[in-house]
């Protein structure tokens, strides 16, 4: 017996990963010659082509006047101005956040170019940042300073994020100062998902252009920056990156500073300007997907006694453990009504290097990026499953890094079983519901290239007989917590959520 209550969304993100965000920057060059130079050098406030738009969240703007001469029909009108995409975060000093006032706007210019889409760009004092993401979907932060929040725009800026909003911190010239307090900042704003250096297989890199060669300009490949080798720092809320940091300058390029005026730590023009535009579409396209259900949804048992109840853990490691809140819920809930097994809707993890670990009869591993075990938690691991435990693992957006990293972990874990695909008349597909086809995700089937329904994909790993390990190299907690990412490779939800109830009913007949 259980109930669901309605919460806000955002809840639930109060557990605190294990992942380490000291040391983000300790090879990034801010000790270096290089930020030494970038930063002696003199700093003003650039040239505007135009008066800069400015935007306050506090106050109304009034209506404007009506002419004394109506317009006559033949009179030209003023383009209307396209929505606001971009806000740029000002402060009263001027050198330090407008030292590059045309970025954002040569930016956009060039994405109306390229892409077809027009979007607008303001300046937002810090004090107006808004309450939700509605009408400003991006807040952007370049600078040259160190900089601090107050506790009230840490706050603001906080809601702003769990609301859907974005949040990009750029190093001007790749000024050290600012970088190492943006960092700081990440940390405080959502300090139960912490900042991580983003994979080559994060939508960053492939969300408009496919930025197979990142460049560097010499002075940035001075400071420690390697060619082809990504650099951005991101924080995920659920697995939408919310935060972004580029440590490199991304500005200068889209401002067309020239590199030989200035000392600049950055990315080659051709590499930011990639970069800028899949941004936007990552933006823009995470914006669309609807919010899923699983956000809105409190999953708890109205019968608490935990007797007779089969139960789940997520497994927890020094890595990005943490992906979708409660999708795993979601899929109880489902296999509950299904097969009116009574299920512990409680919310609980487990290290994996835990006794505490052979409480439960299934541990639920998942992740979006590469992850080492410790030699602890491997053998730990170890024996849960050779103990009648069974290991639950999913690549969660179906993440190429997460799933090396998996491949590579178990065969350290298990080295004498093999993970292997299992039949298509495995019993795993065929009870309680029979699963010969799914319908790829748009995503998946580009990656694919397949235009209609597949074989699903399980992979196992049996000992002494028994199935031991079940993994899935394609997202699906993205089908039971109903959420529509557009970088979800992965399977549909009817699908995800059947192959969800037959892996529980596997685990549970065993």
């Amino acid at each position: 017996m259980r109930t669901r209550r309605h919460r806000p969304v955002g809840c639930g993100l109060l557990l605190v990963a294990s992942v380490a965000a000291a040391g983000l920057l300790d090879d990034m060059g801010i000790d270096s010659e290089a930020s030494r130079l970038v930063r002696g050098q003199d700093y003003r406030r650039g040239p505007s082509q135009r008066p800069p738009a400015q935007h306050s969240g506090a106050e109304g703007v009034p209506p404007l006047p009506l002419p004394v001469v109506p317009l006559r029909r033949t009179e030209k009108k003023n383009t209307p101005r396209p929505p606001v995409l971009i806000a740029k975060l000002a402060t009263a000093d001027e050198v330090d956040w407008a030292t590059s006032p045309e970025d954002t706007s040569n930016l956009l210019r060039a994405l109306a170019t390229t892409m077809n889409v027009h979007f607008s760009t303001i300046n937002l004092p810090l004090d107006g940042i808004p309450a939700d993401a509605t009408d400003i979907p991006v807040l952007y932060r370049s600078g040259i300073r160190a900089f601090t929040f107050t506790e009230q725009q840490r706050e603001r800026l906080r809601q702003y994020l769990l609301g859907g909003g974005t949040l990009i911190f750029n190093a001007y010239c790749g000024h050290p100062d600012f970088a190492r307090s943006a960092i700081e900042e990440m940390k405080l704003l959502i300090p139960e998902r912490p900042p991580y250096r983003l994979a080559g297989d994060h939508p960053l890199y492939r969300a408009f252009a496919d930025i197979k060669d990142i460049r560097y300009r010499p002075l940035a490949l001075q400071a420690g920056a390697r060619n082809g080798i990504p650099s951005a720092i991101g924080i995920d809320i659920n697995t939408r990156t919310a935060v972004f940091l580029f440590r490199y300058d991304l500005s200068t390029a889209w401002d067309n500073t020239s590199s030989d005026a200035m000392h600049i730590i950055g990315y080659e023009p051709g590499t930011a300007q990639q970069l800028g535009a899949n941004l936007m579409a990552y933006v823009t396209a995470e914006r669309s997907a609807a919010i899923p259900l699983s956000e809105a949804l409190l999953f708890i048992d109205a019968n608490r006694t935990k007797a007779g109840k089969f139960a789940i853990a997520q497994a927890r490691y020094d890595g990005l453990w943490r992906t979708r809140d409660n999708s795993l819920y979601m899929l109880l809930d489902v296999f509950h009504s299904q097969t009116q097994t009574p299920v512990r809707f409680a919310e609980e993890t487990v290290d994996l290097s835990s006794p505490r670990v052979f409480d439960y009869p299934l541990v639920y591993l998942t992740g979006t990026a590469s992850f080492t075990l410790t030699e602890t938690e491997r053998g730990n691991l170890r024996a849960f499953l050779s103990r009648g435990g069974v290991l639950l693992a999913e690549a969660c957006c179906g993440r190429p890094s997460f799933d090396d990293a998996f491949r590579r972990e178990m065969g350290r874990v298990l080295p004498n079983a093999k993970l292997e695909r299992l039949p298509q008349d495995h019993v795993i597909f065929r009870f309680p519901h029979r699963v010969d086809q799914v319908t790829p995700r748009p995503a998946l089937a580009r990656r694919l290239n397949s235009a209609g329904r597949i074989a699903p994909a399980l992979f196992g790993v049996s000992v002494e007989g028994r199935l031991a390990v079940i993994y899935s190299p394609f997202d699906l907690s993205g089908g039971w917590s109903l959420a529509h990412g557009p970088y979800n490779e992965g399977v549909a939800s009817e699908d995800a959520i059947a192959l969800g109830v037959n892996i529980l009913a596997q685990a549970l007949m065993q």
